[in-house]
C-alpha cells in the first residue's frame, strides 16, 4: 500500500505557507497603516494654507458668490442617507463643518479612513449613498465615480487582493449638518476617486478632487467591458508623444 505521509506533509506545509503569507500580508497592511498615520499626523500639524501649485498658494480661486442654482436637492439627498443610518454609523460619520477630517484624504488603498464604508452598508442605504452623489454631481460625474469604484474590485480580481481593494471600499464623512443655509459638505475617500464636496447657500466648490483608475478598463472578470477616463488616457498620450 502506498504511504500517505508525503501528501499528508505537503498538505501540512501548504497550510503553513498559507497561514504564514496571510500573517506577513496582515502584518504589511499594519506598518503601511503605520507609517500613514505618521504622515498625516505630522500633515495636521502644518497650518492649512489652501491650495498650492509648486507649494506656492492659489489664492482668489474661489470667490463666494450667488449662482442662483439652489442646493435644496442636495440637502434632501444627504439628510435622506444620514436617516438611514443607525446610531453607530451617525457617530463615524458626523464631523463639525470646520473638522480637520476635510484634509485627511488619501488615494492610496491603505490609508487609514474614517466614516462608513460602502462595504457596510446594506442595500437600501447604498443607494441612498449613491443618491447623495447623484443629486450632487453631474450625470458624467456619478458613471465616472461608479465605474472607478468597479474597477476597483478589477483590481482586487486580477491581483488576488480582496483585502485591499474592492467596489466598495470607499469612505463617506459629512461635515457639518445639511443646511441650504449655513456651509457644510460631504467627502468621498477611496483608491483613485476622493471628492471634497463643500457647499455654502446656492454656491458648490468640488476641490481638492481626484479621479484615476488601474486599471482603466476591465477586459475580464465581474466587470468586463467597464472603462474610464478615456479620452483623458488619449491626450496624456498626446502630450508624452509630441
Amino acid at each position: 500500500m502506498r504511504s500517505r505521509w508525503p501528501r499528508t506533509i505537503s498538505l501540512t506545509t501548504l497550510i503553513l505557507l498559507l497561514i504564514s503569507q496571510w500573517l506577513n500580508t496582515d502584518a504589511q497592511n499594519h506598518r503601511r497603516r503605520g507609517r500613514w498615520a505618521e504622515r498625516e499626523r505630522a500633515g495636521l500639524a502644518q497650518a492649512f494654507k489652501g491650495i498650492t501649485t509648486h507649494g506656492r498658494l492659489d489664492r482668489n480661486l474661489f470667490q463666494i458668490e450667488s449662482t442662483g442654482v439652489s442646493t435644496a436637492p442636495i440637502v434632501a439627498a444627504a439628510e435622506a442617507f444620514l436617516e438611514g443610518l443607525n446610531d453607530d454609523q451617525l457617530l463615524r460619520v458626523m464631523f463639525p463643518v470646520q473638522s480637520e477630517e476635510w484634509r485627511k484624504w488619501g488615494n492610496v488603498h491603505a490609508y487609514p479612513r474614517d466614516g462608513v464604508s460602502f462595504e457596510e452598508l446594506n442595500g437600501p442605504q447604498r443607494r441612498l449613498a449613491f443618491g447623495l452623489l447623484g443629486a450632487s454631481l453631474s450625470a458624467k460625474g456619478l458613471q465616472t465615480t461608479q465605474d472607478i469604484m468597479k474597477l476597483n474590485e478589477t483590481l482586487a480580481e486580477l491581483t488576488g487582493r480582496p483585502d485591499a481593494f474592492g467596489r466598495w471600499k470607499y469612505f463617506l464623512t459629512i461635515m457639518g449638518d445639511p443646511s441650504t443655509e449655513s456651509p457644510w459638505g460631504w467627502q468621498l475617500d477611496g483608491h483613485h476617486c476622493i471628492i471634497n464636496y463643500f457647499v455654502l447657500g446656492d454656491q458648490v466648490v468640488m476641490s481638492p478632487v481626484f479621479m484615476g483608475s488601474e486599471p482603466t478598463q476591465a477586459r475580464s472578470g465581474t466587470f468586463r467591458g467597464t472603462r474610464v477616463l478615456q479620452s483623458e488616457q488619449e491626450t496624456a498620450l498626446e502630450l508624452i508623444r509630441s
